[in-house]
């Protein structure tokens, strides 16, 4: 009787171990599971990151309703718009030769990094080795004071999302040119706090 009593036993831990183990075998495949979902999500969200097409910019001479434009005659406004849309087209293309030809020599380029201040040559040395980036517009003001036009547009970012170009443009004897640039990501004012708190870390 004794005997019986011990092997019942045996078999009960046997089967105690074996769904144990099938439990383990669950949620270790479960797990398996979501880690590679969390792997998928976030190599899809690399590739978008990283991903940049050419950009879309559209015609402004077909879409004036995106321009806001004050104090500039019909040509310079015409002009300066298709001045900043050039510069868009060619960054989203890499052709820095088109690109750098757009600002005065002695302009000053504004990242969104706390350490971007860049004038020409440290620009260039910069942007050279990238593939470039795509910013696309969404609308557009401008402003003539004397004989200097200020902008601000608004744009759209795959990899960020809304941002923000500030600059001056001077008159050369070659034409307008890009004195500043300001790339900036506004920031909504319900986010501000827990956003700047993060950069103060």
């Amino acid at each position: 009787m004794q005997s019986i009593i011990h092997r019942l036993g045996f078999i009960a831990m046997l089967v105690t171990t074996a769904a144990a183990f099938d439990v383990h075998a669950n949620q270790a495949d479960e797990l398996s599971a979501d880690q590679a979902q969390t792997d998928n999500k976030n190599q899809s969200i690399s590739q978008q990151v990283s991903s940049e097409s050419p950009a879309v910019i559209k015609d402004l001479n077909t879409t004036t309703d995106m321009v806001d434009s004050q104090g500039l005659s019909a040509q310079d406004s015409q002009a300066v718009s298709a001045l900043l849309n050039k510069l868009h087209e060619s960054a989203a293309s890499a052709d820095w030769t088109t690109y750098f030809s757009l600002y005065h020599p002695q302009a000053v380029f504004i990242g969104t990094d706390n350490t971007e201040r860049w004038n020409m040559v440290e620009f260039q040395r910069y942007a050279q080795p990238t593939k470039g980036w795509r910013y696309e517009l969404q609308s557009r003001h401008l402003l003539q004071i004397d004989d200097t036009i200020l902008f601000d547009e608004h744009l759209f970012s795959p990899a960020y999302g809304a941002s923000r170009g500030t600059g001056a443009l001077v008159h050369t004897e070659q034409g307008w040119k890009i004195a500043q640039y300001h790339l900036s990501f506004p920031i909504p004012n319900d986010k501000a706090k827990r956003i700047t708190s993060l950069i103060m870390q």
